[in-house]
């Protein structure tokens, strides 16, 4: 028999008649003159109650086999050991006190938490359902059904975590590419801003779709690809006529495009039919600069954001409408990027400022990421592993940490080397781990690859690849990789070329 409180073999046993469990007679008279109560049920339990047991010879003779053999070597000091043994009793009593009040604050704490969740799924249901019903009703019963922006944000936080559960987003390696092909040029419209659209495929990998756009005055040139193999060319009718050329196009889920002309004029078109499905004018007296609709998470908004730091959520099908940050009067942004989680945005502008804001969090402030002023950010992406933010410079590439406090960076600043001799252009993969740089002067690509090691990167001697003498100086880079291979885009002002590369 052991004692259920010290685990140890009892010296003088007794018998709680509560529990019927046998404990060491000082430690279960202690518990009870503390708490007046059994230790395993918890019911009221008195001294007189305790039962004593006498042992057998057997039984005696366990337990003083089991006890410590100091004991019988240190007989010669009585006072000593038994000065050691209540000590003992004393840990073990406060141990196991500390034990029954962590398990019963563990239950307390699964209990709330099993409640809150269950109480954010209700809602998050009541939302869909709320959204799908005011579908079939006229617009004066939709407006009756309006939610409010705390249910608006309650939902989207609900969306991201559905997200997030359906598990662990996969990296895509990359091979040693030791071939390429040049693809032949094809113009664009610079002033148009894309946004790349990002969508998850069966096999849990980020397909990045970058795509270049020409506008003619009555037509909509698209080049799209997600790899080096799956490369599509589509023209659409542009919806507004007179020559009006759109700033922005970002995609969105279910064939949606989404054209931002100048005024603040949104057309929704459906890319597989060219039919316009919605005319939006956004209420922002300041430029929007960032738009973007999300493939898995809130799916029946889309986000815009305004150079002064005004984000919204606009509603695809109705006039709903959330704000949830409002604008600044000390910055100037100029372009954004979304987390794959869609909870943050990061705005940013050239001359180094650099804001992410929480979207469910519309009273908290933005963060501001320190970046060179110098340093003109060119684009700033969040990685796919979902907590690293990497901010591509003309010269250098910085990689914040979003785990740790702000600003803390995920490894030291890195400057491409070949920046101190020639003009170079270059973009980094969503991943955060492989880099494309080409060289205006040597006509020539280099991967590098992030060692985790050294937290470094690292030049891929055995994929550097050259183009002919006479290609054109680029300016601008995008690099896409997907299961078809990887591809980098190389931009001039006016025109641009595909570089399909191959193991």
């Amino acid at each position: 028999m052991f004692c259920a409180i010290s685990g140890k073999v009892p010296r003088r046993p007794v018998l709680s008649p509560k529990s019927r469990t046998i404990f060491e007679k000082s430690l279960l008279e202690q518990y009870v003159k503390d708490t007046g109560n059994d230790p395993i049920t918890n019911e009221p339990l008195s001294i007189e109650e305790i039962v004593e047991i006498v042992p057998s010879a057997q039984q005696a003779s366990l337990t003083e086999s089991t006890n410590s053999a100091t004991l019988k070597a240190n007989y010669s000091i009585p006072n000593l050991l038994t000065s050691l043994q209540n000590e003992w009793d004393a840990i073990m009593l406060e141990n196991f006190k500390l034990r029954s009040t962590l398990d019963s604050l563990t239950k307390k704490m699964s209990t709330v938490m099993y409640e809150r969740d269950a109480a954010k799924l209700v809602a998050a249901q009541l939302l869909m359902e709320k959204n799908k019903d005011s579908k079939d009703l006229p617009k004066s019963s939709q407006q009756a059904l309006a939610i409010t922006r705390e249910e608006f944000l309650q939902g989207l936080l609900q969306s991201s975590r559905d997200f997030v559960a359906r598990g662990k987003l996969k990296a895509l390696k990359w091979p040693i590419l030791k071939n390429l092909e040049l693809l032949q040029a094809q113009n664009y419209s610079r002033n148009i801003k894309t946004f790349p659209y990002k969508e998850l495929n069966k096999s849990m990998y980020y397909d990045k779709w970058v795509c270049m756009c020409r506008c003619e005055d009555d037509a909509l040139h698209f080049t799209q690809l997600k790899d080096s193999k799956t490369i599509t060319t589509i023209t659409t009718p542009n919806p507004r006529t007179g020559g009006e050329h759109p700033a922005i196009i970002s995609r969105g889920p279910c064939n949606r495009l989404l054209l931002l002309y100048p005024g603040n004029q949104i057309t929704i078109l459906d890319s597989k039919t060219n039919k316009v499905l919605r005319e939006i004018e956004v209420d922002s007296a300041n430029e929007i600069i960032y738009m973007y609709g999300h493939n898995e998470v809130n799916t029946e908004y889309f986000i815009w954001a305004d150079n002064r730091g005004t984000i919204g959520f606009q509603s695809y099908e109705d006039d709903s409408r959330y704000i949830v940050h409002s604008a600044k009067s000390d910055v100037e942004y100029s372009s954004g990027a979304l987390h794959k989680d869609s909870l943050l945005l990061a705005l940013y502008s050239p001359d180094g400022i650099l804001d992410v804001y929480n979207l469910s969090s519309p009273d908290q402030a933005s963060s501001r990421f320190p970046v060179d002023e110098e340093a003109k950010i060119k684009e700033v992406k969040f990685a796919d592993n979902g907590y690293w933010m990497v901010v591509e410079c003309d010269q250098t590439v910085v990689c914040f940490d979003l785990r740790k406090d702000v600003g803390t960076l995920a490894y030291p600043t890195y400057t491409i080397p070949e920046f101190k001799t020639a003009t170079v252009t270059y973009d980094i993969d969503d991943s955060g781990k492989n880099m494309i740089a080409y060289s205006n002067e040597s006509n020539s690509l280099t991967i590098y690859k992030f060692d985790k090691k050294t937290k470094n990167w690292t030049k891929d001697e055995e994929s550097a690849l050259c183009l002919p003498s006479d290609t054109a100086d680029f300016t601008d880079m995008d690099v896409v990789c997907g299961d078809g291979g990887i591809a980098a885009i190389l931009k001039t002002n006016d025109s641009f070329n595909i570089v399909a590369l191959t193991p």
